[in-house]
């Protein structure tokens, strides 16, 4: 309430907006009438009341200070002024007494970082891969960048000696340090130079051994029996399973060709219809799962293994004891894969050559 004391501070009060609506009539505005020349509304106004000229205190101070940024911002402005700068630090003086100017080093320092710029503009690299023209032969050497940090140095190689020191020690413990090419090569040179002792070799080399094979399937094998889920309440065939063990199944998959085609290449035909004999049972073996597409990598086992049979058993030349024997044994893995029956007519072929 107006005029009203408090007891507090007795101070006279009044309500904020009390006198507002009696100046709303002096506030308004007509906004239609543009400003166009303040001259021209008050011609009697001096000049140096519209634009006041500043004091010469004012003006000392003005110099005195900090020099102002243009108006308009041009990059060449800053280029010149940074230029400037470094220009009187790196650029030695041209005609400067009692100094020699400094040897040519190829390249003439330059006063402004633009005219660097410019100066190899013609051979500027691109740096997009597209407009290199890959079909000019001189265009690695055209395009060779040579950086000003060194590089690493080269490894120096050391010169191995021709002639090697005899190993003195067990010829069984210097075989072992040898990978398998290196013992193709010697013996396959030891034969070129005595004839006789490859007909003894032939008469002395054993079958493969396919112990190591079987122990890597079986490793392989149980790698895709562990990642299956431990509780009883989930399935162990189902989708979320299978995706768990598809890895393991890929490199079950791959080792059993890999090592199928080793021993095709080696042309041990006996050993290769044994080997598919091992390996279907570790094929057979594997998890048979719910949703049909996911037993692909089972059908494509099997489908290598009757490839490897079909093989050997026409590029070998198997006796009849050995084919009567593989028909009888794939006559129990027909119920796995219907395409056996392909090796099955093949050894029936064979036999009627028998009779």
């Amino acid at each position: 309430m107006e005029g009203a004391a408090t007891p507090e501070t007795g101070r006279r009060t009044r309500a904020a907006l009390a006198e507002i609506p009696t100046r709303l009539d002096r506030l308004r505005v007509t906004p239609l009438q543009p400003v166009t020349n303040l001259r021209e509304l008050s011609p009697a106004l001096p000049p140096s009341y519209l634009s006041p000229a500043p004091s010469p205190d004012e003006l000392c101070i003005q110099q005195r200070g900090r020099k102002r940024q243009p108006v308009t911002w041009s990059p060449d402005i800053d280029t010149k002024r940074n230029s400037t700068f470094h220009s009187t630090i790196r650029t030695p003086p041209k005609n400067s007494p009692g100094r020699t100017s400094p040897p040519k080093l190829g390249v003439t320092l330059r006063s402004t970082p633009r005219k660097r710029l410019l100066l190899g503009e013609t051979e500027r690299i691109p740096l997009t891969p597209e407009k290199i023209d890959f079909s000019d032969l001189s265009t690695p050497q055209k395009f060779k960048i040579t950086s000003p940090i060194k590089g690493t140095p080269p490894i120096k190689r050391f010169r191995l000696d021709k002639t090697v020191e005899e190993f003195r020690g067990p010829i069984d413990v210097a075989l072992k340090g040898l990978s398998p090419t290196q013992l193709v090569n010697m013996i396959k040179r030891i034969t070129q130079h005595h004839p006789e002792i490859e007909q003894e070799i032939r008469r002395e080399m054993p079958t493969p051994d396919l112990t190591p094979l079987e122990e890597k399937l079986s490793y392989l094998k149980s790698n895709i029996f562990k990642s299956l889920p431990t509780s009883r309440l989930t399935s162990k065939t189902d989708s979320p399973a299978f995706s768990r063990a598809s890895t393991h199944l890929a490199a079950f998959k791959k080792c059993l060709i890999e090592q199928g085609k080793t021993l095709i290449d080696s042309q041990h035909w006996e050993s290769v219809v044994k080997y598919v004999f091992l390996a279907w049972s570790y094929v057979r073996a594997t998890p048979v799962w719910d949703n049909q597409p996911h037993n692909a990598h089972r059908k494509q086992c099997f489908k290598a293994l009757i490839n490897f049979c079909m093989t050997s058993l026409k590029k070998g030349s198997l006796n009849k004891d050995v084919l009567i024997d593989t028909q009888d044994k794939l006559q129990d893995l027909v119920a796995d894969s219907e395409e056996v029956q392909s090796c099955i007519k093949l050894i029936q072929g064979r036999l009627q050559d028998y009779l």
